[in-house]
């Protein structure tokens, strides 16, 4: 069994800014979710191709489906895009390495995917199989304690290393980012971590609860710092971050009154499904939750014997009526053309998504609203 770090780099997003979270997660079970199993795998898959110097393609038969919610074929593909990618850069491959960052980190340790080093400059590259969420190089906490793992394990083999390049590989959002942090920087961002983790590590450290670092908390569900700042949200006054929102008039919000709590709704319904989901799980273990019960949800009607109920459709209805067809969608027939998906791009059309309200800091560009749209010109 893979031994984990207790300021993890993959935690450190969590512990760095709430380092109350390391004692608050202490003696709860490691719990692994089918995606997560579904991570490993690709990683183990594609140690194994790098290691053997093989393309997915060529070994598509080891690939177990079990884990995966996509084909071999898909699988192969996706984690290609990765293998592609590392086997482009010049240098010495360090793949899967155990990397020691304990003199920013106490105790710290990780393992990174892959790690190049070549004359002034080192890869650090780290492969996300999920799809759930995009991530970025750039500032990314658990890639910059990988950079500092390898400088610490492999700095003494390349003095004349100055940049270390931070890539994060996501084939199944099609999506690579890189960015570029010097030596001397990364480790001032080093000296700079050493307070918050050697706080974190202490079993005593201060509570700061939010939306990215409460996500794959542990203990989120039950967090009583978590649950108080949530409410007082919702409480009477609408008590925010900074000063309570004293409507005017008394019946009425303002449009900057809204804009302030807008941000906070999305972190409410999570916590409230994060509370519903633990109550949930603690009524199918047996347990009594007050003034609630199980019932038997809504279900929707099957066939018992498909086969059975297919030949009785057939006889009674005919082969045509039994059946529904539809168009295959664009990303299923770019997969059925293969590399001659080109044939059908211009039969494809993107039409514009419906409009979201996001915080400002959100990357994607703004929308031009023009109010007078759909109107016509009053004579």
């Amino acid at each position: 069994m893979a031994q984990h770090a207790k300021l993890s780099a993959s935690g450190a997003h969590r512990w760095m800014a709430c380092p109350a979270s390391v004692q608050q997660e202490e003696g709860l079970p490691d719990t692994s979710s089918d995606y997560a199993q579904e991570g490993t795998d690709a990683h183990d898959l594609a140690e194994h191709f790098l290691k053997n110097r093989r393309n997915a393609a060529d070994d598509i038969d080891t690939i177990e489906t079990d884990s995966f919610t996509d084909a071999p074929e898909e699988v192969a593909e996706y984690v290609q895009m990765y293998l592609d990618y590392v086997r482009g850069l010049p240098g010495k491959l360090f793949t899967e390495q155990r990397v020691d960052f304990s003199p920013w980190v106490p105790e710290g340790f990780g393992t990174a995917d892959a790690i190049v080093l070549n004359e002034n400059i080192a890869h650090v590259v780290d492969l996300k199989y999920g799809k759930g969420l995009r991530v970025d190089a750039e500032q990314n906490p658990q890639a910059l304690l990988y950079a500092l793992g390898a400088l610490n394990e492999y700095g003494y083999l390349f003095d004349e290393i100055d940049t270390f390049r931070l890539v994060i590989v996501q084939p199944r959002l099609d999506h690579i980012s890189e960015w570029d942090i010097s030596r001397k920087d990364l480790m001032a961002w080093g000296e700079s971590t050493k307070a918050v983790a050697e706080e974190a590590a202490s079993g005593n450290g201060r509570f700061n609860p939010g939306e990215k670092q409460c996500q794959w908390c542990k203990a989120k569900e039950f967090c009583k710092p978590r649950a108080v700042k949530i409410l007082s949200i919702a409480s009477e006054g609408f008590e925010a971050v900074g000063d309570p929102i004293e409507p005017t008039p008394k019946d009425k919000l303002t449009l900057d009154e809204i804009a302030e709590l807008l941000p906070h709704f999305g972190e409410l319904s999570k916590w409230m499904r994060d509370l519903e989901g633990f109550a949930y799980n603690l009524a199918m273990q047996g347990q009594d939750v007050p003034d609630h019960k199980l019932v038997e949800g809504r279900s929707m009607r099957k066939w018992g014997d498909e086969e059975a109920a297919e030949r009785k459709l057939k006889r009674d209805l005919g082969a045509t009526n039994a059946f529904t067809k539809k168009l295959l969608s664009p990303a299923q027939a770019e997969k059925a053309y293969g590399k001659e998906k080109d044939k059908i791009q211009s039969y494809i059309t993107k039409p514009s998504g419906k409009p979201t309200l996001v915080p400002a800091s959100d990357k994607r560009p703004a929308i031009e609203i023009d109010p007078t749209e759909g109107f016509s010109a009053v004579a």
